[in-house]
């Protein structure tokens, strides 16, 4: 198979797959469908340019005045591996699990916050999600928020850390909301851009994920805004 072939036939699998989004019967230009599905789909959001891009090039390497999908251009390898990796996250999009599966490490609002320094200090965590002695949900402490307290705190060359307990610290933390619970099946592109936008007024320190998406829902994972930018690029 040429690339212009390969290129042409990655083409219509994706308009199929737009048709299908589409799901009324209608026909719709291919620009037309992205315009439409990329307010609701962050896959397709992401993509856009490059469809429509692709759209235009598609239309000048198929020559429609003759027989149907004759070739009059060869498309660039680069051309045609994008097209590729386009309908590779629509039709088969990564999800958050199994890619940030991990063993989250999480306190008890009534740990001792150097339980918490520990951490910070052996593993250089900065997100600690943090849960109440029932198992509900409590709040994300963050490095941020144990610095804002001990900025607070500190009242001559020493501070005490004795009896302190995260509880103490977490309404410091201006962080406390600045987080998101996302379920295991959440797109890696959707997860992006929930980092991209802003949630009143301010962007995420982390996503967390559970089965469903449920706070009450056993931790499935974490990610932090380096993680998605590791793996998005």
């Amino acid at each position: 198979m040429s690339r212009a072939e390969e290129f042409i036939a990655s083409y219509h699998r994706i308009e199929d797959y737009l048709s299908r989004e589409m799901g009324d019967g209608q026909h719709f230009s291919f620009s037309n469908m992205v315009n439409r599905l990329a307010k609701h789909n962050p896959i397709i959001e992401r993509y856009k340019e490059d469809l429509h891009q692709m759209s235009q090039l598609r239309n000048a390497i198929v020559h429609e005045r003759r027989e149907p999908d004759f070739i009059i251009a060869e498309p660039h390898d680069s051309i045609v591996e994008l097209m590729l990796e386009v309908e590779r996250e629509l039709l088969h999009p990564r999800q958050v699990i199994p890619l940030f599966r991990k063993l989250v490490t999480t306190f008890n609002a009534d740990d001792a916050l150097v339980e918490v320094l520990g951490e910070i200090r052996d593993k250089n965590y900065s997100q600690f999600p943090v849960y109440n002695t029932d198992g509900s949900w409590r709040g994300l402490l963050t490095k941020k928020g144990v610095t804002s307290w001990l900025a607070e705190t500190i009242d001559g060359p020493h501070v005490s850390l004795e009896g302190v307990q995260v509880k103490d610290v977490l309404h410091h933390d201006p962080h406390l909301r600045r987080y998101r619970f996302v379920a295991k099946e959440t797109s890696v592109i959707e997860a992006h851009q929930h980092f991209i936008n802003m949630k009143d007024g301010v962007r995420l320190d982390a996503l967390l994920i559970t089965e469903t998406g449920e706070e009450s829902e056993p931790l499935l994972g974490i990610i932090r805004p380096q993680d998605i930018l590791y793996v998005i690029g």
